[in-house]
């Protein structure tokens, strides 16, 4: 969807800023969960990967080097799974904080998020973040230039018909009793 398009249609432009933010959260959400999908199949074949090695290893092993190996693999396999774990979680909230962002209408998502306090900010169960209002509300207050304004830019407009008052019957009367000249005169 291209907001030429949109125009096009005869849609205006206020409108089409609407659809277009409304269009944008759909597919930065879409986007996040293609990007947590490809991270946890990753690490999925990862571990994966690891086990069959593994497994290979374990042929030519004894019985108390197999039980070993099984326990330092299952806690190999515990870790690897927590930072999977922590990776998704951060993905998450990058992509929940550049989602906001977004909608807050920052110029410069980079210069906000380095004035932004990370410890204050969580990520709830919905995918929002709390606390970031609270945050937002006070750089904007502080740094207002790193939004674009919520006031639409003005629109010049041409005037009406220009008239001339120089053939205006009233003028050239005052004109006249002023003793100054009424060229132009009908």
């Amino acid at each position: 969807m291209k907001r030429e398009d949109l125009i096009k249609l005869g849609i205006a432009e206020d409108m089409v800023d609407k659809i277009m933010a409304l269009h944008g959260a759909d597919i930065e959400g879409h986007k996040s969960r293609l990007t947590a999908a490809q991270t946890e199949l990753e690490g999925l074949k990862t571990q994966l990967g690891e086990a069959n090695r593994q497994i290979e290893a374990f042929r030519g092993m004894d019985v108390d080097g197999i039980r070993r190996a099984a326990d330092e693999w299952k806690a190999k396999a515990e870790q690897a799974q927590a930072d999977a774990q922590k990776q998704l979680d951060d993905l998450r909230f990058n992509h929940a904080l550049d989602g906001a962002l977004a909608a807050a209408k920052a110029k410069n998502a980079k210069a906000v998020r380095a004035l932004l306090n990370p410890d204050g900010l969580k990520l709830d169960g919905d995918g929002n973040l709390v606390g970031l209002n609270e945050q937002l509300e006070k750089i904007k207050t502080e740094n207002g230039y790193l939004f674009e304004d919520d006031q639409p830019t003005p629109r010049i407009v041409s005037g009406g018909q220009p008239k001339t008052v120089i053939g205006d019957p009233v003028i050239l009367a005052a004109r006249r009793a002023a003793g100054l000249s009424t060229e132009g005169e009908k």
